[in-house]
């Protein structure tokens, strides 16, 4: 390939990967746009069905009123703010969720054409496979991010309602209502243990992380030819890079799997 060919070549990937940052710029607006929404609207839900069960299970007195004035605040809260985000979705350039997933991808499948280098047709598919590496570490650093909150979330609801239960049984003759108060923060309590314990939030963002990680030194030191990449030539190390790479997805799968295996089956622990 010649100096300009390159330089070309250069030019034409820095740009793709100006504009693959752009669209995941409009990718992550979309996805916070679509959540904040749907969190408008599950509140508004919420409000609604908690005010009218207040009406019915209990007497109409003070009690049941204030639960009905903090629920059409909820309401009305969310309601206008749900009513803004989808105006201003509408007015907006922000394109669909699959407009800007697929825009991502196409953008992607360009940039790795482009990055492989395709100089040798025996290496093709290596240096594309090595194009794809960063997405492979983004898809796993994701994942791991996504299952950490999911995590939080639940441990810090199952810290709060705990907190709550005991609270509310202690000040019992002083909290109206207080037995309804007791049993939906067990509820909470016991709804978000069972839920962390199928689903191993905890444990699927360790691997996922540790994925990740794996992948990203071995990237490195393939770039860098240290450790096991040292005195290697360019398509040996490549030939290796995409070997410990996809032998430590095959690893990360079956963790998966065993993840998924009923609560009864053997679990793992991060640290084995």
């Amino acid at each position: 390939m010649s100096s300009v060919d390159e330089g070309g070549q250069k030019q034409l990937a820095a740009g793709l990967r100006r504009r693959r940052r752009e669209a995941e710029a409009k990718l992550t607006l979309r996805r916070r746009l679509n959540r904040s929404y749907a969190a408008c609207s599950a509140t508004v839900a919420c409000s609604m069905l908690v005010g009218s069960l207040a009406s019915v299970v209990a007497p109409i007195d003070g009690t049941v009123q204030k639960i009905d004035a903090v629920c059409l605040v909820l309401l009305l809260a969310f309601g206008v703010a749900g009513l803004v985000i989808k105006r201003w979705d509408h007015r907006s350039a922000v394109p669909r969720l699959v407009d800007a997933e697929t825009q991502l991808e196409v953008i992607q499948n360009d940039l790795r054409w482009v990055e492989s280098g395709i100089s040798n047709s025996v290496t093709i598919n290596q240096n594309l496979y090595r194009a794809d590496i960063a997405g492979i570490i983004d898809g796993f650093q994701s994942g791991s991010d996504k299952y950490r909150r999911r995590h939080n979330r639940l441990q810090s609801i199952i810290i709060v309602a705990s907190l709550g239960t005991t609270t509310v049984a202690a000040l019992q003759d002083a909290v109206p209502g207080h037995q309804w108060l007791t049993v939906g923060l067990s509820l909470l309590v016991g709804g978000s243990t069972g839920f962390m314990g199928y689903y191993k939030f905890r444990e699927r963002s360790f691997y996922l992380q540790q994925s990740a990680d794996q992948v990203e030194a071995e990237h490195n030191a393939m770039i860098l030819s240290v450790g096991d990449y040292r005195g290697l030539s360019q398509p040996e190390a490549l030939a290796r890079l995409v070997e410990r790479v996809e032998q430590i997805r095959n690893e990360q799968r079956r963790r998966q799997q065993q993840l998924d295996q009923p609560a009864g089956g053997q679990a793992l622990e991060p640290g084995e």
